[in-house]
């Protein structure tokens, strides 16, 4: 009986020291947010979360201004180096930044990763989150780690490169330079996709590997490619701040081996801030372990079996944009082109002066007043004027209609 009891603790004990797995940094994703968020230490005693950008500029550390403000001592005024305006790639506008050029280590999985300067601005308000404090991505100097990003099981882990193997059934793609944009990790993916009425295209390009932006692909250079996919019917609208993009659900093959179902290519029209043609996102990424080894300048995607879209479900869908003049006007930018857009049927378009809504002067609304009553009024009625004229339309809303990204 002893002997029984003791080989029974034995396997107990195996199957816990198995069960956990050290250095091991697990994140979250908010579908509203859809960043990787982490806990990390800063100087090696205080927590902070912050999200992985690796798609910001190499070796990026930011801090939320009021995080900084609540912490005085992470900050050395002596230490400031330059104001610049800074934010999102993909905002409609900047902030302005303090940059510090000091010395500071974050600690992640049971390492210590040393930055030589921070920018602090309202990150919050800037992403409208409450996640995180703040964004970190790989040090520019770092040449002997393997940063790997488990998506099988929502992990970071940082790796020391010398011994390191990447798994056998990982696609390795080497770092490509790109001039005109700092971030190293662009890698070139060769994808055959194929479209619901049976169009195929093949997209072979270098793709900048972007773990903070949410899409699958996105295309901003307008090519043959970019209008294959901009000017195809079955594009779905969708809102992205007062602008919109559009993407197409289609199948693919990737490398000639990986079959890919539901990717979506998403197009951009607006100008942004983004300095590169072509990405990959979150949506895309989390069907692999994906690993940048920094020590051989490449990056592994291991293909996994549990992929699930991260999906926010309060994105609306794009029906039409507007903007006001100097003399406080309403006028409407643009107008989604596609059959089911009851904004478009109902007969408003761009060019045209919004009075009122429902009877109220447009100024009385903010812009999530305005975005809720797309989806939640039976019918808005908007006072317009075009060329002079004044004229109603009248806008029957489709309750039914399938929202989120």
């Amino acid at each position: 009986m002893t002997k029984y009891i003791y080989y029974i603790c034995v396997v107990v004990l195996l199957f816990i020291s198995c069960s956990i797995q050290p250095n091991r940094t697990y994140f979250t994703i908010n579908p509203e947010d859809r960043k990787i968020v982490l806990p990390v230490q800063i100087n090696d005693s205080l927590a902070v979360r912050l999200a992985f950008d690796s798609g910001a500029k190499m070796g990026a550390l930011v801090l939320d201004s009021a995080f900084c403000a609540n912490y005085p001592a992470i900050l050395n005024k002596d230490s400031l180096n330059k104001l610049t305006y800074s934010g999102s790639a993909w905002a409609e506008f900047l902030v302005l930044a303090s940059h510090y050029k000091i010395n500071t280590d974050i600690k992640i999985s049971g390492r210590y990763i040393l930055y030589d300067k921070f920018r602090v601005f309202d990150w919050k308000g800037h992403f409208l989150t409450s996640d995180s404090e703040g964004l970190f991505n790989i040090p520019q100097n770092d040449t002997i780690h393997v940063w790997e990003l488990n998506f099988e099981n929502n992990y970071m882990k940082i790796h020391l490169g010398k011994n390191f193997r990447l798994p056998d059934d990982c696609f390795v793609t080497p770092m490509v330079k790109e001039k005109k944009h700092s971030c190293p990790f662009n890698i070139k993916l060769p994808i055959k996709v194929r479209c619901n009425n049976g169009d195929t295209i093949t997209l072979e390009h270098t793709y900048t590997v972007d773990t903070g932006m949410a899409h699958d692909i996105v295309l901003t250079h307008k090519d043959d490619e970019y209008d294959f996919f901009n000017n195809r019917k079955d594009a779905v609208w969708t809102s992205d701040l007062s602008h919109y993009h559009r993407y197409c659900m289609v199948n693919a093959t990737l490398f000639d081996k990986m079959d890919m179902d539901s990717l979506r290519i998403y197009t951009f029209d607006y100008p942004n801030n983004v300095q590169c043609d072509y990405l990959v996102g979150l949506n895309f990424l989390k069907r692999f372990n994906v690993f940048f080894d920094m020590k051989r300048k490449v990056i592994g995607l291991q293909p996994i079996k549990n992929f699930k879209r991260i999906v926010n479900p309060i994105h609306q869908r794009f029906h039409f944009s507007y903007g006001f003049t100097r003399q406080g006007k309403m006028m409407v930018t643009g107008v989604g082109d596609y059959e089911s857009n009851r904004f478009k049927i109902a007969g408003l378009k761009e060019g045209d002066e919004i009075v009122n809504i429902n009877g109220r002067p447009c100024k009385d609304f903010t812009w999530l007043e305005h975005r809720a009553l797309e989806v939640e009024a039976d019918t808005i009625v908007y006072d317009v004027l075009r060329d002079g004229d004044p004229l109603k339309i009248v806008v029957v809303i489709d309750k039914n209609e399938i929202q989120g990204d």
